[in-house]
């Protein structure tokens, strides 16, 4: 039962340093509708009530809250102790990486780097659009991920920037806004209207081709490089809180030679 809801016991973790939802919302990086229905979804499966509702304006926490949370938290820790204690030499079986199209070279080169000097002995490489690549990383089904965004706004313990990559804007004609799915469900809607068509598509490669063949107006991102930039997206490699802390070093070991 716990394997099925620690991501959201993590939520609940982080929330619950805050006097109520609506408070833990503005941190965790959750919507309230979306972090009400995590806390629901505990409750319903342990049982037990989490918030007091019977506040009129704001709910609070239960002590059961607090107590479950204190419990998750040491779980977690007994683990990363346990997992510190591996040996640097001990072979890893299996990674599973996601990123956005456009840093795929990055990517790429940490896999191989992973393999060579790491001992890795399968890693898959999925692409992902960013609203994809959080949803994946955040529920756990990915140990790394290369992003422009770090996901929701808490901070994570393995974290590192690797570069910086621009975004140019192709502008060859009003007949058709291009752009991927991420940036479609944010963008004002009446400021697209000005376009004869809107083509959306979480695929870069698909993106570049259709304003190459057809035009258009969209943003395309330049390569990926090392360093940093004034106005330039960040090249983040973002290790999940599960990941044995003795394989996080080797890697950003390897990847910085």
């Amino acid at each position: 039962m716990m394997q099925q809801i620690y991501y959201e016991m993590s939520i609940l973790a982080k929330a619950v340093n805050f006097k109520n939802l609506s408070a833990a919302a503005l941190h965790v990086g959750l919507s309230q509708p979306q972090l009400s229905r995590i806390i629901a979804k505990i409750e319903d499966e342990l049982k037990i009530v989490l918030l007091d509702r019977s506040a009129k304006r704001k709910s609070g926490w239960t002590a059961v809250a607090f107590q479950l949370s204190e419990i998750f938290e040491k779980s977690i820790r007994r683990l990363e102790t346990e997992m510190q204690g591996i040996s640097n030499n001990q072979m890893v079986g299996e990674l599973h990486i996601g990123t956005l199209e456009g840093l795929s070279d990055f990517a790429m080169n940490t896999c191989r780097q992973c393999f060579e000097q790491v001992g890795v002995k399968k890693i898959t490489l999925d692409i992902f659009d960013l609203n994809e690549l959080e949803a994946n990383f955040l529920s756990g089904n990915l140990d790394v991920i290369f992003t422009s965004k770090s996901p929701g706004r808490q901070k994570f313990k393995y974290l590192n920037e690797l570069g910086f990559q621009k975004l140019e804007l192709i502008e060859s004609n009003d007949s058709y806004a291009v752009l991927s799915s991420f940036e479609y469900g944010r963008a004002n809607k009446k400021e697209l209207e000005r376009f004869g068509h809107i083509f959306v598509s979480n695929s870069l490669s698909v993106r570049r081709s259709w304003l190459n063949d057809n035009g258009g107006t969209g943003h395309l991102p330049t390569e990926a490089k090392r360093g940093k930039a004034k106005d330039a997206e960040p090249v983040l490699m973002i290790g999940s809180e599960l990941l044995n802390p003795v394989l996080w070093e080797n890697i950003t070991e390897a990847i910085s030679e």
